[in-house]
Parts: C-alpha cells; structure tokens; sequence
C-alpha cells in the first residue's frame, strides 16, 4: 500500500488548501475529519484519498508518497502507465484505427525499464520513436480532422450520450486497477 500525509500533500502543493473549498486537500480533511483530527503525519492510505477524491486525485497523490515508498511507487506508477496506455492503443484498434508500432513499443520497453529489463538509454530511444511517430500522424489527423467537423455536428447528441458512458465505464476500470496496484502492487 502507498501512503501520503497531510504534510507532504501540503508541501507538494496540492490543491484546495483552503478549508471550504471543498476541493482536493479540503475534501480529504473533510472526509477525515479534519487535519487537526486526523494528524499532519499520519499515513494516509491512497485508497482512502481514491474513495474520497476520486481517481484524479488520487493519481496526482503519487507525487506525495511517503519518502520510504518512493521506490515502489515509480515501479507500480509506470507499471500502471504502460496498462493505461496499452489499453487505450487496444481501443484505437479496436476502433479500427490501427496505431503506429512505435505506439506499442513505448509501453513495451516502459514495462522492461520498471522490471530492470531495460535501460534508460533504450526507454529514451523508444520514447524518441514513439514522440515522432505521434507528430506524423498528427499531421495526418489535422488534415482529417477538418473534413470530420462537419459531421460532427449531426453526431454530437447521440456520440455524447455513449462517449459519457464509455467514459463512465473506462475511469472505473481504471480505478479499480489502480486500487488493486495500490493493494498487490502491479
């Protein structure tokens, strides 16, 4: 389990330290009790800030872990990355838009890095591919991107109705997998 306190969130700079602001820092106190309560020092489990906060927050608190789990964290964080990403790459596909074998190579040689499989330089080099292949297709999509506008206006109430529930659907896989990260590790 990672854990965070109210001290090192503070120090991080995290948002809504204004007592009722009701905003991430605030939020948490609130569901705590307040930070006089609960201690500036006392571990506080991600999972907490996760059920509290949401997933957002909870991501972003992986900034302020305790010093003696730092090291997990960068293990576990980029793990998780790779899963996020290599599940959004599988979407493109899905969607019949096949991405660029520079976009599967990243999270690849990411997972090898955080297992020590890989070195810095090769995790450099395949970033630098991936960041390349990226820029050309998104010249590609700009050019398509201008013709796909005028449709999208006569899809725009339908498309938002399934894009909020696949969205819906999608931040709680990933919630979930972040907890069962933050649980067993990835």
């Amino acid at each position: 389990m990672l854990h965070t306190t109210f001290a090192l969130l503070k120090l991080a700079g995290a948002c809504g330290q204004k007592q009722g602001s009701g905003k991430g820092y605030d939020r948490l106190a609130t569901h705590l009790d307040g930070v006089s309560n609960y201690g500036k020092n006392t571990p506080i489990p991600l999972t907490t800030i996760l059920d509290s906060n949401g997933l957002g927050d909870a991501l972003w608190c992986l900034h302020a872990v305790l010093p003696e789990e730092e090291t997990r964290r960068d293990r576990d964080a980029r793990l998780l990355a790779c899963e996020y990403a290599e599940r959004a790459l599988q979407r493109e596909r899905d969607a019949g838009r096949e991405p660029h074998p520079a976009s599967w190579n990243a999270p690849r040689v990411s997972r090898l890095y955080a297992l020590g499989e890989a070195t810095q330089k090769e995790l450099q080099a395949v970033w630098s591919a991936a960041r390349s292949a990226a820029e050309s297709a998104a010249w590609s999509a700009a050019e398509s991107a201008a013709w796909s506008a005028v449709w999208s206006a006569a899809r725009s109430a339908a498309w938002s109705a399934a894009w909020s529930a696949a969205w819906s659907a999608e931040l709680e896989w990933q919630s979930a997998r972040f907890r069962q990260m933050l649980w067993k590790g990835a």
